[in-house]
């Protein structure tokens, strides 16, 4: 057991550069000192308020700097964070908060009404916190006058982050990330990124995912570098952004990317401040690389998954024309072997041969909140199985070829068709329904749903389109619902064979 927690980063770069910038918002700018400061006197807060060590906290807000003065605070008094997708509906909400068993659920204000309508339906004692009048305990009440670091005991084997993701039963599961996980995920990436104190990583994506709270700010925070945090993504915004701030870091998904170098002003900008662009949650086409690398922007790319803090493999950018395709070799202290997908146990592929990715390393999950059974089907022998299907080549590189657990990305985005597939088998009247993903130029999938109707019922494709609305964030609804007139395909297990659904919709 190690006393290291990812606490010890602001405390640490508070004595070292305490005039040094830790957060740019906009026109406010944080500094280590400060940031030190704030949070040791919301610790103090928590405390007095009865917040003990292992107390979940649920995080309901947009990019903000109390987001992160909340989370450091967390971590100096030892509960673990859980982020609450902005996007989701009440009744998702409710679904991790019951789970999770929040202590507490912080709000900012344009949120307030999500957050109260989740709360009011569950009727249990959540305290709550808001980051403007209107929602429970205020966010400056809630601050101490109390400026001690307090001295809770915190180690690296304690759980920092529960980051749910739906599975394949659709049921969203939360992935324990502790300390330690997401501290030796952070070294890596510092490596992987070139990060110093002197980086200057912009951040417009969400807080509330994986890839934005762990995988990019946790490696800027760990560094002692800048964050520059925006609100959300718009492309002419970030272009001034990089221009003005003299970013060195940023990364974003291909389709991000694709709107940047696409923008009409893109020429006019100077980005010659960065030095490390990175992408990742799907494969970079080659003609959107070329752009980038015509445009003197290298790009790196990168796989990851919630259950392994967000990053674990990475394509250095000199790569990325000869591999092709690849997401890289595994991040320091990190391992990765391709196994059969049908076997229980860990049984090797012949080299070079698809199999199913399973990655080794001190950045993987300790497990599922409260669910022992997927996280013993999961954690195989000190073993992630990623359900990715991927071969390694001769030197060692990941090259993913396709999905065995169903799941899609849109726009960098894990959509589980299980879930969508559970809410329309309850519409009255269907008999079956099998959720795809499909190409789309823009996002890179959309979930497309293929539905067949009890005999003599004839389905109505708007109704089925409701209720997806009433209970599915946006994202995750099928941008096309097709009522099919043949059954679908079947093996002989009665298992859909979405492999030949793939095969006849992928023209969309």
């Amino acid at each position: 057991m190690s006393a290291a927690n990812l606490a010890d980063a602001v405390r640490f770069w508070a004595r070292w550069q305490p005039e040094g910038e830790a957060i740019v918002f906009g026109d406010r700018t944080v500094t280590w000192a400060e940031l030190h400061e704030t949070t040791s006197r919301l610790a103090q807060g928590l405390l007095e308020r009865g917040v003990v060590p292992g107390d979940r906290i649920g995080m309901l807000s947009g990019n903000c700097v109390e987001y992160l003065e909340l989370t450091i605070a967390g971590y100096k008094v030892g509960t673990v964070l859980v982020p609450l997708n902005v996007r989701l509906t009440p009744s998702e909400l409710r679904y991790i908060i019951e789970h999770s068993g929040c202590r507490a659920v912080v709000a900012d204000a344009a949120l307030a009404d999500l957050g109260t309508a989740a709360l009011d339906a569950l009727g249990t004692d959540v305290m709550r916190v808001g980051l403007a009048p209107g929602f429970g305990v205020g966010f400056d009440d809630l601050r101490s006058a109390d400026t001690r670091d307090p001295d809770t005991p915190v180690t690296s084997d304690d759980i920092a982050y529960l980051c749910y993701t739906s599975g394949t039963t659709g049921a969203p599961k939360g992935a324990m990330l502790s300390h330690g996980n997401v501290l030796a995920m952070a070294h890596h990436r510092i490596l992987a990124d070139d990060l110093v104190s002197s980086s200057r990583v912009y951040l417009p994506f969400p807080l509330s995912f994986t890839g934005g709270l762990v995988s990019m700010w946790a490696p800027t925070y760990l560094g002692g570098a800048t964050l520059v945090l925006d609100p959300a993504v718009d492309p002419l915004r970030t272009l001034q952004v990089i221009e003005r701030q003299r970013i060195t870091n940023f990364s974003a998904v291909p389709v991000i990317w694709d709107m940047l170098v696409q923008h009409p002003d893109f020429a006019r900008y100077d980005l010659s401040s960065l030095k490390i662009i990175g992408s990742g949650g799907a494969a970079v086409p080659a003609s959107l690389l070329e752009r980038l690398q015509a445009a003197g922007l290298p790009m790196s790319q990168g796989y990851g998954l919630t259950e392994g803090a967000g990053m674990n493999t990475w394509l250095r950018a000199a790569d990325a024309q000869r591999k092709l395709g690849s997401c890289g070799r595994p991040l320091m202290h990190t391992r990765v072997r391709t196994v059969d997908p049908e076997s229980t146990t860990l049984v090797d592929v012949a080299p070079g041969e698809v199999g199913e990715l399973i990655i080794s390393g001190p950045e993987i999950m300790v497990g599922y909140w409260n669910n022992p059974q997927a996280s013993a089907e999961t954690l195989v022998d000190g073993w992630l199985r990623t359900g990715d299907l991927a071969r390694i080549d001769d030197e060692g590189y990941v090259f993913i070829v396709d999905r065995s657990k169903d799941m899609l990305i849109s726009g960098g985005l894990n959509v589980y068709p299980a879930e969508i597939e559970a809410v329309i088998a309850a519409v009255p009247g269907v008999a079956e329904c099998a959720v795809i993903g499909v190409p789309d130029e823009r996002w890179g999938e959309t979930p497309l749903a293929l539905v067949g109707a009890v005999p003599g019922v004839t389905l109505d494709p708007e109704v089925i389109a409701a209720a997806c609305r009433e209970v599915l964030a946006d994202y995750k609804r099928p941008r096309r619902i097709v009522i099919r007139d043949t059954p679908l395909p079947r093996g002989m297990s009665g298992k859909v064979l979405k492999r030949e659904l793939r095969a006849q919709y992928a023209a969309g």
